[in-house]
């Protein structure tokens, strides 16, 4: 725990050398340097050997503290900078949003801020997208006996496929893989914005956007998102949307010679089809409802289907006055997430997946009582707790949006705010998801800024315990855990 938040501290040298390159101050992130390095090293003497001796029990709440330590850290350089982010708990929530790459935002005026603190508020989607447990496992060599414990609970999705036989070996291919992909993006988004000139980005644009795309993070130092850059640079970054929200794995196998891995893996093909037909529902309603062409309507519906479904965020243009049909479909599209194994958040798509073909089987059993009738996934049949353990994770999820939905509106309503009954349950849903944008207000030209204090903290809250994906936090609280 020490070391990780020592070495998370030193990644604040590169928004301060950001900050020298555009002449501004470098405040904001000394001062949490210096700080998070005494801290995280006088934990780490404190700890001494036991730091590495983690077992199951001890993962839970290493993950656990490990992001609630992370957002504090982070938080500390919007607070110094102030402007519109003027309180702690606005600061805690914009780091929060940024460490679990939840993307949504309490800042009113991006346009206000320094080029290294957006720099920075990017790069801390980045680092949260493939994990900081995963970090600290691959570079900072944190496995210990407890390793493959922390992985488990770190890794997104329901179970944490290794590509090798050694823990540490697997945590540094998903790195080079992640790296290696951002690298790619940012290359392809600099030579565009050469070619389009205004339509595309410079190098700190293309930067920052790579970060925020492959960590399916969102956030963007542009007041209007993607609306701000041509079609090209949209079109590039919703193929690597895709690619990001896929599992890890099958990119793996890919560079390795395996150009079907993709292809014939069953949650990658389902994954594209729910994309397809949110697209098409979407984009049918936008030319019905309005003048656009066929070609725009459905150019507009893919990229907000694809940013959505994959919990990014990113917006082509406000969609706040679409149809109530296509923002319903968009809130459904919140839920559902991409591949386990990805940097997306929500349920994903295998346990959706497991959820329905338990259900067909349960169906089919009530007709043919002695039928034995195994799910299967790509062929293989599934085990039947990894289908009770889908099921349970997708009622838990749900039980846990209605509460914080139920809680934002109910801080609107002791506040006089105008967020209604919808405004609450998308805020609940797309932080929960880690999605990013709302509605109303806080759609995705908008911000959370003027949501009340408790509902922010509630969101905060939705967006912690979406990115650890239930399971750690709620062992936390059961009596059991602490009796042990």
């Amino acid at each position: 725990m020490g070391l990780i938040l020592r070495w998370l501290s030193l990644t604040l040298i590169f928004p301060i050398i950001v900050a020298l390159i555009y002449g501004e101050s470098i405040i904001p992130f000394v001062i949490p340097l210096v700080g998070g390095v005494a801290v995280g090293t006088a934990i780490e003497r404190a700890c001494g050997r036991r730091a590495n001796d983690i077992g199951v029990r001890e993962a839970f709440v290493v993950v656990a503290v490990t992001w609630l330590a992370a957002a504090l850290l982070g938080g500390i350089p919007y607070l110094i900078e102030g402007g519109d982010i003027a309180s702690p708990l606005d600061a805690y929530f914009e780091s929060m949003s940024g460490f679990t790459t939840t993307g949504s935002s309490v800042m009113a005026d991006i346009a206000s801020h320094s080029q290294s603190i957006l720099f920075w508020r990017s790069l801390t989607q980045w680092l949260g997208g493939m994990g900081i447990i995963v970090l600290a496992i691959a570079v900072l060599n944190q496995a210990g006996p407890g390793g493959k414990a922390l992985l488990q609970q770190e890794a997104p999705g329901p179970d944490a496929e290794k590509l090798t036989p050694r823990l540490r070996d697997t945590a540094v291919r998903l790195w080079i893989i992640y790296i290696g992909l951002s690298v790619v993006l940012a290359i392809v988004l600099y030579v565009i914005g050469l070619v389009n000139g205004r339509e595309g980005m410079d190098l700190y644009g293309a930067i920052t956007h790579a970060f925020t795309t492959m960590s399916t993070g969102g956030f963007s130092p542009e007041p209007r998102s993607l609306e701000a850059f041509g079609w090209v640079s949209q079109l590039v970054v919703a193929v690597f949307m895709v690619i990001a929200g896929a599992n890890f794995a099958l990119w793996y196998r890919t560079m390795r010679g395996d150009l079907r891995a993709a292809p014939r893996d069953g949650e990658f093909r389902v994954y594209i089809a729910i994309m397809a037909v949110l697209s098409l529902l979407i984009g049918t309603a936008l030319v019905v409802a309005s003048d656009d062409g066929w070609l725009s309507a459905f150019g507009q519906s893919a990229f907000q289907v694809i940013t959505i479904m994959t919990t990014t965020g990113y917006a082509s243009q406000d969609f706040a006055p679409w149809t109530a049909f296509a923002l319903l479909a968009l809130f459904a599209a919140m839920f559902i997430g991409g591949c386990a194994g990805s940097t997306s958040g929500a349920i994903k798509v295998i346990r959706i997946r497991l959820a329905f073909g338990s259900a067909r089987r349960d169906i089919q059993t009530a007709v043919h009582p002695e039928a034995v009738l195994p799910v299967r996934t790509n062929g293989k049949p599934v085990r039947e707790a990894a289908l009770q353990g889908a099921t349970a994770f997708i009622g838990l999820y749900l039980l846990t949006f209605a509460v914080g939905a139920a809680l934002i509106l109910f801080a609107a309503m002791l506040h006089g705010s105008e967020v209604d009954a919808f405004d609450a349950m998308v805020a609940a849903a797309t932080t929960i998801g880690n999605v990013g944008p709302g509605v109303g207000s806080a759609g995705p030209m908008g911000s959370f800024a003027d949501y009340p204090a408790e509902a922010k903290a509630t969101m905060i809250t939705l967006m912690w315990v979406g990115r650890l994906e239930l399971i750690p936090v709620f062992v936390l609280l059961t009596r059991a855990y602490w009796l042990r």
